[in-house]
C-alpha cells in the first residue's frame, strides 16, 4: 500500500440520466437522478483507494450546503481531508452532467466560482510522506510552484500530471514531471490527430519523462523514457456508462507503476480497468468484477452437449450446459464415489429425456435440477453452482 497525495478539484456531480441526449430547444425526461462527489482528481483517488492505497486529497472547498455533502463523500470514499482549503466567499463547484442510456455517452456543463489552492496552502503539506504525487493540470498560477517545492522535498517519489485541456504554461511543466498523462481533448486542440503524433512530439521537450495518451475508442498511445510510440487498441464493449473512465485508467496506471510493472504492462492493465468502469454505473464496488474473468461465453453452449471448465485455478472444475434458453451449471464430480462426470471419456447427453450421464458408473442426472433418475446414486443430486450471464453472453460465477 502507497501513501498518495492527490492535488485538483472536486465538485459536486448531478447526473440525469436520459433515453438520448437532447438537441438545442429540445425537452426531454429524465429517467433518473443522482448526486455524486466528482472531479478528476477526487474520481481519481477513489479508485486508488479501492486498489488498496492510502490517499489524501488537496482540493478547495466552499461553507455552503454542497460543500457539506462532499466532505462526506470524501469521508465515504475514504479519503483523507487533512489539507483540503477552505473559503468562506464563494460557492462549492458543481458540474451538470446528462448520462445517455443508450450508449454511456455523457455531456457536463461545469460551474465554478471558487479560488483553487494557493501555493501558500500547499506549502505547508509535508510531501515528503507521500509516495506518489499525482496533480491535476490546472491552477497554472500556483501549479509551477507546487511542483517546484514538491522536487524540492522529494528524494525518489514519482510525480504525474494529468493533462485534460490546453492551459496557460502547462507546457513549461511537462519536463518537471515522471509521468504525463493526456487526454484526447489536449491534443486535438492541440491540432493533433492523434496520440502517437502528440506524444513524438512531446518527447522533444520531455525526454526523460514517461508518456500516455487516452483517446477512447481509439485505444491508447504510450512512450517510455526513450523508447518509441507504442500504441494498443480499446477493448470492445458495451459501455452504459464512460463517466469517470478516463481518472479510472489514471488511478490504475498509477497502481500498476507502483508495484514495479513496466509502462507497457501498466497501460495494459489500466485499458482493462477503464473498460470494466464503462460497463457499470458509477465507481462503486469497481473491483468486484475485474477480478472476475468469464468462464465461458453462451455461444459455446448448446443443449446436446456439456462443456467441462474452471472459474480460475482454486475453483472446483464445473459442467455447463444449455437448458432451454437458460444455462445450468454443476460441480463436476458425481456423488456416488466423489470422481469427475468425465472422469472415463467424455459426458454423455440426452437431449431428448434432458439428462447427462456419469461416464464411470451410468448415473444419470436431470440437466433441470442436477437429480439423479438412475444409477447408483439415484436420489443423490449434483451441486449447483451460481452463475450470472451479461448482455454478451459472458458467463461468471458468483
Amino acid at each position: 500500500m502507497a501513501k498518495i497525495l492527490g492535488i485538483g478539484n472536486a465538485v459536486l456531480d448531478t447526473i440525469l440520466t436520459v433515453k438520448t441526449h437532447p438537441k438545442e430547444d429540445q425537452e426531454v425526461r429524465a429517467l433518473s437522478k443522482t448526486f455524486s462527489t466528482g472531479g478528476n482528481i477526487n474520481n481519481t483517488l477513489y479508485v486508488l483507494n479501492q486498489l488498496g492505497h492510502d490517499c489524501a486529497i488537496c482540493c478547495s472547498v466552499a461553507t455552503d450546503l454542497e460543500a457539506k455533502q462532499l466532505l462526506k463523500g470524501f469521508k465515504e470514499r475514504k479519503l483523507s481531508t487533512a489539507h483540503i482549503q477552505t473559503f468562506i466567499q464563494g460557492k462549492t463547484p458543481s458540474s451538470f452532467i446528462t448520462l445517455n442510456q443508450k450508449n454511456g455517452h455523457r455531456t457536463i456543463v461545469h460551474y465554478r466560482e471558487l479560488p483553487e489552492v494557493t501555493f501558500e496552502h500547499f506549502a505547508k503539506i509535508t510531501v515528503e510522506a507521500f509516495d506518489w504525487l499525482h496533480f491535476e493540470g490546472r491552477n497554472t498560477e500556483n501549479l509551477t510552484g507546487m511542483i517546484n517545492i514538491a522536487k524540492t522535498f522529494l528524494t525518489h517519489q514519482p510525480i504525474s500530471l494529468e493533462v485534460e485541456k490546453p492551459r496557460k504554461g502547462i507546457e513549461s511543466l511537462f519536463n518537471q514531471v515522471h509521468l504525463l498523462i493526456f487526454s484526447h481533448h489536449y491534443a486535438c486542440e492541440k491540432g493533433f490527430s492523434n496520440g502517437q503524433e502528440l506524444l513524438t512530439h512531446i518527447q522533444k521537450d520531455a525526454p526523460n519523462t514517461r508518456l500516455v495518451c487516452t483517446w477512447g475508442d481509439q485505444g491508447v498511445w504510450f512512450a517510455d523514457i526513450n523508447q518509441r510510440v507504442q500504441h494498443i487498441k480499446a477493448e470492445k464493449i458495451h459501455p452504459i456508462d464512460t463517466l469517470g473512465a478516463g481518472d479510472t485508467f489514471n488511478a490504475a496506471l498509477i497502481h500498476y507503476l507502483i508495484q514495479q510493472n513496466s509502462l507497457n504492462e501498466a497501460v495494459n492493465k489500466a485499458n482493462t480497468l477503464a473498460a470494466q468502469k464503462c460497463k457499470q454505473q458509477g465507481l462503486d464496488n469497481l473491483l468486484q468484477k475485474i477480478h472476475t474473468q468469464p468462464i465461458a461465453n453462451i455461444k459455446q453452449l448448446s443443449n446436446a452437449k456439456t462443456l467441462v471448465t474452471k472459474a480460475n485455478e482454486d475453483a472446483p472444475p464445473m459442467v455447463l450446459i444449455k437448458h432451454g434458453d437458460s444455462v445450468k451449471a454443476y460441480q463436476n464430480n458425481c456423488p456416488h464415489q466423489n470422481v469427475p462426470l468425465n472422469e472415463a471419456y467424455k459426458i454423455d447427453v440426452n437431449p431428448f429425456e434432458k439428462t447427462i450421464k456419469c461416464s464411470v458408473h451410468d448415473a444419470f442426472f436431470k440437466i433441470e435440477n442436477g437429480e439423479c433418475i438412475e444409477g447408483p446414486c439415484r436420489n443423490e443430486s449434483l451441486v449447483s453452482m451460481d452463475i450470472r450471464i451479461d448482455e454478451q453472453g459472458d458467463i461468471y460465477l458468483n
